[in-house]
C-alpha cells in the first residue's frame, strides 16, 4: 500500500464524521507524509498502521472515548503515538483534539486553518524573553533624552494657556468697568446740564438730554456685559476644570 492508497481508503473510512473533523484529520496525515518525503513512505504506513485503525482511533476520540495509544488530559486529548516522532526530515508533530477540532502543532512552521490551529516550538530550546530590567533602563534614559526638550515646551504651553485665560477674564472684566464708567460718564454729564439750568436754559436742557442718553446706554451695556460674564466665566472654569483633570480622568480609566 502507497500513500495514496492509504489516504483514499482513510477518507472513506471518515465519511461519517464532520466535514471539518475529516478534513482536520486528513490534512494532518498529508502533511505527516509529506515531512517524511516519498523514500519514507513506506515507513511512515507501518508506523501508522492500517488505515482502519487510524479511522477507529480518531472516530473513538470524537465519541468521547479512549483508545489504548491516547488519554484525554487537561489540555485535551493526547496521543502518545504522535506527541514526538523522530521522522527523516527530523520534524515533531502533535495532532491531538481540541474545542472546534484538531489542533495540528509543527516545528517548522505556523499554520491555521477552519477550526485548527499551528503552533510553533522550539526544539528544546526556550523562547526569548525580555528582562523587566531592561526596559526599565530604557524607559529611564528615554525619559533623561527627553525631557529637557519637553520641560521647556511643557511651560511655554502652560503659560500660553494661563495668559489666554487671564486675556479673557481681563477682557469681559474690562466691558463690565467700562459699561459702568459710561453710566457714571452719563449722570456726570446730567449733573453738569442741571448746574447750568439758570444760567444757560438751551445749553442746559441739551447737556442734561445727553447726559440721560449716555446714562441709559452705560446702563443697557452694564446689564449686557454682567449677563455675559455670569455666562461665560462659569464655562471657562469648567473648560479650565475639565482640562485639570482630563489626564488623571484617564490614567484612572486606563
Amino acid at each position: 500500500m502507497n500513500r495514496n492508497e492509504f489516504m483514499e481508503k482513510l477518507e472513506r473510512l471518515l465519511t461519517g464524521i464532520p466535514v471539518d473533523e475529516r478534513e482536520a484529520a486528513l490534512q494532518y496525515y498529508t502533511d505527516y507524509f509529506e515531512d517524511a518525503g516519498e523514500e519514507h513512505e513506506a515507513e511512515v504506513i507501518s508506523e501508522l498502521g492500517s488505515p482502519e485503525k487510524v479511522a477507529a482511533t480518531i472516530k473513538a476520540d470524537l465519541k468521547g472515548g479512549s483508545s489504548e495509544n491516547g488519554e484525554f488530559t487537561e489540555n485535551g486529548y493526547s496521543d502518545s503515538r504522535f506527541e514526538k516522532k523522530e521522522n527523516p526530515a527530523t520534524r515533531e508533530n502533535t495532532y491531538k483534539k481540541a474545542e472546534g477540532g484538531y489542533s495540528y502543532r509543527s516545528t517548522s512552521g505556523n499554520e491555521s486553518y477552519g477550526g485548527s490551529s499551528y503552533t510553533d516550538y522550539d526544539d528544546g530550546s526556550e523562547r526569548p524573553r525580555t528582562s523587566k530590567t531592561l526596559k526599565i533602563i530604557l524607559v529611564i534614559l528615554i525619559c533623561l533624552v527627553v525631557i529637557p526638550f519637553a520641560f521647556p515646551v511643557l511651560i511655554g504651553i502652560a503659560a500660553l494657556i494661563i495668559g489666554i485665560v487671564c486675556a479673557a477674564f481681563g477682557l469681559f472684566a474690562g466691558l463690565v468697568v467700562g459699561s459702568v464708567a459710561l453710566m457714571l460718564s452719563g449722570i456726570v454729564v446730567f449733573v453738569f446740564g442741571l448746574a447750568k439750568l439758570l444760567i444757560a436754559l438751551p445749553t442746559a436742557l441739551l447737556t442734561c438730554g445727553s447726559g440721560l442718553i449716555i446714562f441709559v446706554l452705560g446702563l443697557i451695556a452694564t446689564v449686557a456685559t454682567v449677563r455675559l460674564c455670569m455666562v461665560i466665566y462659569p464655562a471657562m472654569c469648567r473648560i479650565i476644570v475639565n482640562i485639570c483633570r482630563w489626564p488623571f480622568h484617564r490614567r484612572v480609566v486606563s
